[in-house]
Protein backbone atom coordinates (compact mmCIF):
# COMPACT_ATOMS: atom_id res chain seq x y z
CA UNK A 1 0.00 0.00 0.00
CA UNK A 2 2.40 2.62 -1.16
CA UNK A 3 -0.26 5.28 -1.88
CA UNK A 4 -2.09 4.89 1.42
CA UNK A 5 -2.17 7.92 3.73
CA UNK A 6 -3.26 7.63 7.33
CA UNK A 7 -6.57 9.27 8.20
CA UNK A 8 -6.41 12.52 10.08
CA UNK A 9 -7.77 12.52 13.57
CA UNK A 10 -10.72 14.70 14.47
CA UNK A 11 -8.47 17.00 16.49
CA UNK A 12 -6.11 17.44 13.51
CA UNK A 13 -9.03 18.26 11.22
CA UNK A 14 -10.38 20.81 13.71
CA UNK A 15 -6.96 22.41 14.04
CA UNK A 16 -6.58 22.64 10.26
CA UNK A 17 -10.08 24.12 9.89
CA UNK A 18 -9.37 26.66 12.63
CA UNK A 19 -6.13 27.64 10.90
CA UNK A 20 -7.90 28.08 7.56
CA UNK A 21 -10.69 30.03 9.22
CA UNK A 22 -8.20 32.34 10.92
CA UNK A 23 -6.47 33.02 7.60
CA UNK A 24 -9.77 33.77 5.87
CA UNK A 25 -11.04 35.76 8.86
CA UNK A 26 -8.63 38.65 8.62
CA UNK A 27 -9.16 39.05 4.90
CA UNK A 28 -12.96 38.98 5.15
CA UNK A 29 -13.63 41.03 8.28
CA UNK A 30 -12.44 44.45 7.13
CA UNK A 31 -14.22 44.51 3.73
CA UNK A 32 -17.40 43.22 5.38
CA UNK A 33 -17.24 45.91 8.07
CA UNK A 34 -16.60 48.60 5.42
CA UNK A 35 -19.53 47.34 3.35
CA UNK A 36 -21.74 47.44 6.45
CA UNK A 37 -20.68 51.05 7.02
CA UNK A 38 -21.45 51.83 3.39
CA UNK A 39 -25.00 50.52 3.74
CA UNK A 40 -25.42 52.57 6.92
CA UNK A 41 -24.33 55.66 4.99
CA UNK A 42 -26.74 54.86 2.17
CA UNK A 43 -29.57 54.51 4.68
CA UNK A 44 -28.79 58.05 5.85
CA UNK A 45 -28.84 59.33 2.28
CA UNK A 46 -32.20 57.70 1.59
CA UNK A 47 -33.60 59.13 4.83
CA UNK A 48 -32.58 62.59 3.71
CA UNK A 49 -34.01 62.03 0.22
CA UNK A 50 -37.30 60.92 1.76
CA UNK A 51 -37.82 64.23 3.55
CA UNK A 52 -35.65 66.79 1.77
CA UNK A 53 -37.24 69.49 -0.38
CA UNK A 54 -34.35 69.23 -2.84
CA UNK A 55 -35.44 65.71 -3.81
CA UNK A 56 -38.01 67.16 -6.22
CA UNK A 57 -35.43 69.53 -7.69
CA UNK A 58 -32.98 66.66 -8.11
CA UNK A 59 -35.64 64.53 -9.83
CA UNK A 60 -36.57 67.37 -12.19
CA UNK A 61 -32.93 67.99 -13.03
CA UNK A 62 -32.25 64.29 -13.63
CA UNK A 63 -35.36 63.90 -15.74
CA UNK A 64 -34.64 66.99 -17.84
CA UNK A 65 -30.98 66.14 -18.46
CA UNK A 66 -31.19 62.37 -18.87
CA UNK A 67 -34.67 61.43 -20.07
CA UNK A 68 -35.97 64.39 -22.02
CA UNK A 69 -33.35 67.14 -22.42
CA UNK A 70 -35.14 68.85 -25.32
CA UNK A 71 -38.76 68.76 -24.19
CA UNK A 72 -40.63 70.03 -21.14
CA UNK A 73 -42.06 66.52 -20.74
CA UNK A 74 -40.55 65.92 -17.30
CA UNK A 75 -41.87 69.10 -15.73
CA UNK A 76 -45.47 67.90 -16.05
CA UNK A 77 -44.68 64.83 -13.92
CA UNK A 78 -43.75 66.95 -10.95
CA UNK A 79 -46.50 69.54 -11.18
CA UNK A 80 -49.56 68.87 -9.04
CA UNK A 81 -52.64 70.87 -8.15
CA UNK A 82 -52.19 73.40 -5.40
CA UNK A 83 -52.04 71.74 -2.00
CA UNK A 84 -51.35 68.30 -3.50
CA UNK A 85 -48.20 66.33 -4.15
CA UNK A 86 -47.31 64.81 -7.49
CA UNK A 87 -47.78 61.01 -7.65
CA UNK A 88 -44.24 60.67 -9.03
CA UNK A 89 -42.80 62.50 -6.03
CA UNK A 90 -44.86 60.35 -3.65
CA UNK A 91 -43.62 57.19 -5.40
CA UNK A 92 -39.98 58.29 -5.26
CA UNK A 93 -40.22 59.31 -1.61
CA UNK A 94 -41.92 55.99 -0.80
CA UNK A 95 -39.14 54.10 -2.59
CA UNK A 96 -36.52 56.07 -0.64
CA UNK A 97 -38.37 55.29 2.60
CA UNK A 98 -38.35 51.57 1.77
CA UNK A 99 -34.65 51.75 0.87
CA UNK A 100 -33.88 53.05 4.37
CA UNK A 101 -35.06 49.74 5.82
CA UNK A 102 -33.42 47.65 3.10
CA UNK A 103 -30.06 49.36 3.62
CA UNK A 104 -30.35 49.04 7.40
CA UNK A 105 -31.16 45.33 7.07
CA UNK A 106 -28.14 44.84 4.80
CA UNK A 107 -25.96 46.83 7.20
CA UNK A 108 -26.98 44.75 10.24
CA UNK A 109 -26.54 41.50 8.31
CA UNK A 110 -23.02 42.43 7.20
CA UNK A 111 -22.11 43.91 10.58
CA UNK A 112 -23.19 40.71 12.34
CA UNK A 113 -21.22 38.59 9.85
CA UNK A 114 -18.14 40.71 10.47
CA UNK A 115 -18.59 40.38 14.24
CA UNK A 116 -18.92 36.61 13.94
CA UNK A 117 -15.76 36.35 11.83
CA UNK A 118 -13.64 38.66 13.96
CA UNK A 119 -11.92 37.94 17.23
CA UNK A 120 -12.44 41.54 18.34
CA UNK A 121 -15.76 43.34 18.23
CA UNK A 122 -13.92 46.63 18.77
CA UNK A 123 -12.17 46.36 15.41
CA UNK A 124 -15.39 45.70 13.53
CA UNK A 125 -17.22 48.50 15.34
CA UNK A 126 -14.48 51.06 14.74
CA UNK A 127 -14.09 50.17 11.05
CA UNK A 128 -17.86 50.15 10.51
CA UNK A 129 -18.24 53.54 12.20
CA UNK A 130 -15.29 55.06 10.33
CA UNK A 131 -16.61 53.86 6.98
CA UNK A 132 -20.09 55.12 7.81
CA UNK A 133 -18.75 58.52 8.88
CA UNK A 134 -16.49 59.04 5.87
CA UNK A 135 -18.89 57.73 3.24
CA UNK A 136 -21.79 59.73 4.68
CA UNK A 137 -19.71 62.90 4.48
CA UNK A 138 -18.59 62.26 0.91
CA UNK A 139 -22.13 61.42 -0.23
CA UNK A 140 -23.43 64.52 1.55
CA UNK A 141 -20.86 66.62 -0.28
CA UNK A 142 -21.54 65.03 -3.69
CA UNK A 143 -25.33 64.73 -3.54
CA UNK A 144 -26.37 67.61 -1.28
CA UNK A 145 -23.46 70.07 -1.64
CA UNK A 146 -22.79 69.95 2.09
CA UNK A 147 -19.48 71.61 2.99
CA UNK A 148 -16.58 69.65 4.43
CA UNK A 149 -14.58 72.07 6.54
CA UNK A 150 -10.94 71.67 7.53
CA UNK A 151 -12.09 70.65 11.01
CA UNK A 152 -14.07 67.78 9.48
CA UNK A 153 -11.01 66.56 7.53
CA UNK A 154 -8.94 66.67 10.71
CA UNK A 155 -11.53 64.63 12.61
CA UNK A 156 -11.94 62.16 9.75
CA UNK A 157 -8.19 61.62 9.56
CA UNK A 158 -8.10 60.90 13.31
CA UNK A 159 -10.89 58.35 12.88
CA UNK A 160 -9.05 56.63 10.03
CA UNK A 161 -5.76 56.59 11.99
CA UNK A 162 -7.61 55.14 14.98
CA UNK A 163 -9.14 52.46 12.76
CA UNK A 164 -5.72 51.51 11.42
CA UNK A 165 -4.24 51.37 14.93
CA UNK A 166 -7.03 49.16 16.25
CA UNK A 167 -6.77 46.83 13.24
CA UNK A 168 -2.99 46.57 13.44
CA UNK A 169 -3.14 45.98 17.19
CA UNK A 170 -5.47 43.04 16.62
CA UNK A 171 -3.18 41.65 13.91
CA UNK A 172 -0.16 41.94 16.22
CA UNK A 173 -2.02 40.20 19.04
CA UNK A 174 -3.04 37.38 16.70
CA UNK A 175 0.53 36.89 15.44
CA UNK A 176 1.89 36.85 19.02
CA UNK A 177 -0.68 34.25 19.96
CA UNK A 178 0.39 32.04 17.02
CA UNK A 179 4.05 32.15 18.05
CA UNK A 180 3.30 31.11 21.63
Amino acid sequence: MSGHRPRKTTAAVRKQNASLAAQGESSAVIPTAILAGTFAALASVFAKLTLDVRTVEFLQYACNTVIAPTTPYCTSFFIAKEGETSPVVVAVRSACFALIFICNAAMWTLFTKALNRSKSSATVTVINSAANFCITAVLGYVLFSEPLALQWWFGASLIVVGSVLVSSDEANAASKKKTE
